[in-house]
C-alpha cells in the first residue's frame, strides 16, 4: 500500500506530495471522474482547501492522499459520486468525521473521498431527532442543549455520527439510557453502494439492512444519509467525579474493588477507567459519571471503592459542555498531531490475575490503557438483536499509543506493547471480541473478532447490498473480505 511506501522516506513538504499526485495519476481513472465532479470537488490545485479536506484523525495514514475530495450537498450528489466512481473505475472512501483509527476514511491517489461534511442537519421532532451523516455529536448535543432531551452518543463531540453509529456506538449514557447509540435508532436512510437509489431501513422496511446497520460497521453496505434516533428525557445536571489510585499497589486494589462490585453498580453509574505512566508514576483513574437524579444511589457505590484521593464532583447543566470537558481528560483532540495505534478487546470480567497484571505492567510513556464501561442497558439486548454481538461485555478495553511519524523504532515499540497487552487479556479467559469502531489493520482473524456470532448473517446481507468485486465502495476489512494482515502490514 502507498501508506507503507511512505514510511521511512525523507520528510517531504505537503506541496511536493500533492505535486506528485498530479504527475503520477494525471491520466488515471480519477481524471475522468474529476471532470464530471468538478462542481463538488476540492483538488491538489487548491492546496489550502485540499490540505484541510484530506485531514483525518490518525496521521499514521496521512500519506494516503486521494486524487480529490467531493463535498455532496444532498442525496442526489452522493448518488452521482458513486455512479461516476463505478463508471470510471475509481475507488472511493466515505468520510463522516474522519475518526477511523485504521484510516479507512481516506484513500490513495487512485481514488477519491466523499466527505459528508456539508450534510450536517439536525432536526428534533417530539422525542425523535433526525441527524444527517455529516453531523458531529457536538452538533447533536448543541441542538438538544436547550431542550428537555439528551441523545445517547459519542464521548468526543468532534466525532462524526456516521461511522460511530454504524459500529454500534457506546456512550457514557448507554448503561442507564437504553443501550448503545444504535439501539436508539428507529430508521436509517442510505444510498446504495452503486449509487442507484435511496433506501429506507427500519423494522418495517428493509429489516435485514436495518439489523446490519446497527453495528455492522461503516463503509460496508452503502452511504449513510441520515438516521432517526429516539432521544431521552434529560436530567438537570450531569456529574463527573474522579477517583485516583496513585501507586501500583493501590491501583491493584482499585481494580479488584471494581471487579468485586461490577454486578452491584447501579446502571445509572458509568465508571470508565484508565491507567498510564504519563506523570512519572503509575496512576489508575476512575471517572464516575452520573446524574443528579441518581446521585445518592451512586455515592453509596463509590464509597466501596476506597480510592487514594477523590476529586470534588463537577456539575454540568449542558451535556455539550460536559462531553467537551470529559473528552479532554486524557488529551484527546479533534485530530491527533502524531500517529496513533489503538488495539482493544471487550471483556466480561476483571479477574484478579488481570488486575495484578495491569497494575504492574511497565507502560511506555506514550501509551494509555483505557477501560470504557459497558453493561447496564447494553446487556438487555441479545447478541443477535443487532449486528453488535458483545452484549455481555463489562468493559471495552484498549491500548492507545502515540509515536513520532519519523521514528520507526518507537512505532514498533508501541505496536509491540499494545499487541502484548492484547494477547495477555485474550489469554486471561475474559475476552469476547473487538469493537469494530476501533478498526485495527493488524488484527488477525478480524472478521470473527469484530462480528462474532453475527458474521455469517452479515456476509449474506453484504452480498445483497454491496457484493464483493462490484462497484467502488470497498476496503481491506470489509465484511466478506478474505484479507488478513501480513508481516508487511506491521
Amino acid at each position: 500500500m502507498y501508506l507503507h511506501r511512505c514510511r521511512g522516506l525523507p520528510k517531504k513538504s505537503f506541496q511536493a506530495i500533492v505535486a506528485a499526485i498530479r504527475t503520477i495519476h494525471a491520466d488515471s481513472s480519477t481524471k475522468g471522474a474529476l471532470q464530471q465532479l468538478k462542481d463538488l470537488a476540492v483538488t491538489p490545485e487548491q492546496p489550502e482547501l485540499y490540505e484541510e479536506a484530506i485531514k483525518i484523525y490518525n496521521p499514521a495514514y496521512a500519506c494516503e492522499h486521494p486524487a480529490f475530495v467531493t463535498f455532496p450537498n444532498n442525496t442526489e450528489d452522493i448518488k452521482r459520486c458513486l455512479q461516476i466512481a463505478a463508471k470510471t473505475g475509481s475507488s472511493v472512501a466515505i468520510k463522516s468525521g474522519g475518526h477511523c483509527f485504521a484510516g479507512y476514511s481516506t484513500t490513495d491517489s487512485k481514488g477519491f473521498v466523499i466527505s459528508l461534511k456539508n450534510m450536517n442537519r439536525v432536526q428534533l421532532k417530539g422525542n425523535m431527532v433526525t441527524v444527517q451523516a455529516g453531523a458531529t455529536w457536538g452538533d447533536v448535543y448543541s441542538a438538544l442543549d436547550n431542550t428537555n432531551y439528551v441523545a445517547v452518543g459519542g464521548c468526543v463531540p468532534a466525532v462524526g455520527i456516521g461511522g460511530y453509529i454504524l459500529g454500534g456506538g457506546y456512550s457514557m449514557l448507554s448503561r442507564g439510557y437504553g443501550g448503545l447509540a444504535c439501539d436508539k435508532a428507529v430508521s436509517f436512510s442510505m444510498v446504495t453502494a452503486d449509487g442507484g437509489k435511496l433506501v429506507q431501513a427500519s423494522n418495517r422496511e428493509n429489516s435485514d439492512l436495518f439489523w446490519a446497520l446497527k453495528g455492522g460497521g461503516g463503509g460496508n453496505f452503502g452511504v449513510l444519509v441520515d438516521v432517526t434516533l429516539e432521544v431521552c428525557p434529560r436530567p438537570n445536571m450531569f456529574i463527573w467525579r474522579r477517583l485516583i489510585y496513585d501507586s501500583a499497589e493501590d491501583s491493584e486494589k482499585g481494580f479488584n474493588a471494581v471487579a468485586k462490585n461490577l454486578d452491584k453498580f447501579p446502571k445509572e453509574l458509568n465508571l470508565d477507567m484508565a491507567i498510564h505512566g504519563y506523570f512519572g508514576k503509575k496512576t489508575l483513574s476512575l471517572d464516575a459519571v452520573y446524574s443528579d437524579i441518581h446521585e445518592d444511589k451512586v455515592q453509596s457505590s463509590l464509597k466501596a471503592l476506597h480510592p487514594t484521593t477523590a476529586s470534588k464532583p463537577k456539575r454540568f447543566k449542558s451535556y455539550l459542555q460536559f462531553s467537551t470537558e470529559y473528552s479532554k481528560r486524557h488529551g484527546f483532540v479533534h485530530y491527533e498531531v502524531e500517529p496513533i495505534y489503538v488495539k482493544g478487546v471487550m471483556i466480561d470480567a476483571l479477574p484478579s490475575s488481570l488486575a495484578k497484571y495491569f497494575a504492574s505492567v511497565e507502560i511506555p510513556p506514550e501509551c494509555l490503557l483505557e477501560f470504557v464501561h459497558m453493561g447496564g442497558d447494553i446487556a438487555q439486548h441479545s447478541p443477535t438483536s443487532t449486528a453488535f454481538p458483545f452484549r455481555s461485555a463489562q468493559y471495552s478495553f484498549y491500548t492507545y499509543g502515540r509515536f513520532n511519524r519519523h521514528d520507526s523504532k518507537k512505532r514498533e515499540e508501541v505496536i509491540k506493547f499494545a499487541t502484548s497487552v492484547y494477547d495477555t487479556v485474550r489469554e486471561s479467559g475474559c475476552s469476547l471480541g473487538s469493537y469494530v469502531n476501533y478498526m485495527d489493520r493488524h488484527l488477525k482473524d478480524w472478521d470473527n473478532n469484530f462480528y462474532g456470532i453475527n458474521y455469517p448473517h452479515l456476509c449474506e446481507i453484504k452480498e445483497k447490498w454491496n457484493p464483493l468485486g462490484q462497484g467502488s465502495l470497498h476496503f481491506q476489512q470489509e465484511i466478506g473480505s478474505s484479507w488478513e494482515p501480513s508481516k508487511t502490514d506491521y
